[in-house]
């Protein structure tokens, strides 16, 4: 695999920092009704719902979901989520927009604001045309705005460490997701940081099998927060390497991100090892047969 660094990379850092133990979120049926109660849901009408991956909550048009492994929180107003009522236009900057989501945390108490900072706005637009394409226009109808965790003062990267708040054109809270585990004590000081150097090394070592390219385009530093069904243990520093792998002979690429520790004295792996292929191997009868689990 020949590995392309079109990334510039950041620069080590010098001050330790810890690795955290993370608290099991706690889930069950009484904590779901009371974040239920908080987000406006009629805990007398609703009705509940359990899976192993999750407990939902609904009640009309109001549906909460709390997935157990991560402690993620995702809700929605289904009547007025990105419904386009055809004559709106949703007319506010980032930063009105961004003051009202920091209101709609603080009220329900879903982050810390010292440990929160504006990852980004995105708007839902439509459009209308006439059938000659002549009377073209578009609207805005909905805003999100993702707000992220800060460790310690590093960016928290990945699925997790996100609040996202979803506005109406009325500047309303429409749905929100959340994945915040709650940090334990200090599993170590963590000590010395590795170069971004030995990072790419890890990257060239995990593909080392695989034929084609990979070009990185972007090598960002912080804490790693995983996703929705993610029973994490240890929030811990990483390098995050985004760009493209391919091949020059099928002509085709596809999105990479390898997620690997930062620190020397780190917690196990982030991103897991490369399912194995299963091996050839000759029957009495001479044909082949395959082995689930060893390596080609």
């Amino acid at each position: 695999m020949e590995i392309r660094i079109t990334a510039k990379l950041p620069a080590t850092p010098r001050a330790a920092s810890p690795i955290y133990r993370l608290k099991p979120p706690k889930i069950n049926e009484r904590t779901v009704r009371a974040l239920a109660r908080r987000l406006g849901l009629n805990e007398k009408t609703g009705a509940l719902q359990m899976t192993d991956d999750a407990i939902s909550y609904a009640n009309g048009h109001l549906e909460l979901t709390v997935y157990r492994a991560s402690g993620g929180i995702r809700f929605i107003d289904r009547s007025r989520w990105q419904v386009d009522d055809r004559t709106s236009n949703l007319d506010i900057d980032d930063a009105a927009a961004t003051r009202l989501a920091q209101g709609v945390i603080r009220t329900l108490r879903l982050a810390p604001a010292a440990e929160l900072k504006l990852l980004k706005t995105a708007r839902l637009r439509v459009g209308e045309a006439t059938v000659d394409g002549k009377d073209a226009s578009e609207r805005t109808i909905d805003v999100a705005v993702a707000m992220q965790r800060l460790v310690d003062r590093l960016p928290v990267d990945g699925p997790g460490g996100k609040v996202i708040v979803y506005l109406d054109v009325e500047g309303r809270m429409t749905g929100l997701e959340r994945i915040w585990r709650e940090k334990g004590g200090a599993h170590s000081r963590g000590g010395a940081w590795r170069p971004p150097e030995r990072a790419l090394e890890d990257l060239a070592a995990h593909y080392r099998t695989k034929q084609g390219f990979i070009e990185v385009q972007e090598v960002r530093v912080g804490y790693f927060e995983e996703g929705w069904r993610s029973a994490q243990r240890f929030l811990q520093p990483a390098y995050v390497m985004l760009g493209t792998i391919g091949s020059a002979e099928q002509g085709s690429r596809r999105r990479l991100v390898y997620v690997t520790p930062a620190l020397v004295r780190a917690v196990g792996r982030i991103t897991p090892p490369l399912a194995r292929k299963p091996a050839q191997r000759r029957r009495a009868d001479g044909r082949r047969q395959y082995t689930a689990g060893e390596n080609e």
